[in-house]
C-alpha cells in the first residue's frame, strides 16, 4: 500500500479530510525524526516501542575489487510490538 492510499483510508476511518490526516502524519514523522536524532525511544502503550539505534562509521573492503570504502554513521529506528498488539495479531 502506498502513502496516498494509506492516508485516504485513514481519513475515511477518522471521518476527516485527507489533507488534515496528511498534516497529522507529517507532524508524527517530524516527531519521530527529532526523537531519533536525540537517540530517544518512543513508547506507545498497547502498540509498541520505537527505539533509535546508532551505528558507528566503518571501513569495509569490497571482496571483488579490494577497494576500501568508508560508510558514515547512521541512525535507525527499530520497532518492538507490545504484548497486546502481538496477541491481537495472532488471533
Amino acid at each position: 500500500m502506498d502513502n496516498k492510499t494509506f492516508l485516504s483510508r485513514l481519513a475515511k476511518r477518522l471521518n476527516r479530510e485527507p489533507s488534515q490526516v496528511a498534516t497529522l502524519a507529517d507532524g508524527l514523522c517530524t516527531a519521530f525524526k527529532e526523537s531519533g536524532a536525540d537517540l530517544d525511544s518512543i513508547a506507545i502503550p498497547g502498540f509498541g516501542t520505537f527505539k533509535a539505534e546508532k551505528t558507528d562509521e566503518r571501513i569495509e573492503t569490497d571482496a571483488e575489487t579490494g577497494r576500501r570504502m568508508l560508510y558514515p554513521p547512521k541512525i535507525e529506528m527499530t520497532f518492538r510490538p507490545s504484548v497486546v498488539l502481538r496477541k491481537k495479531l495472532n488471533n
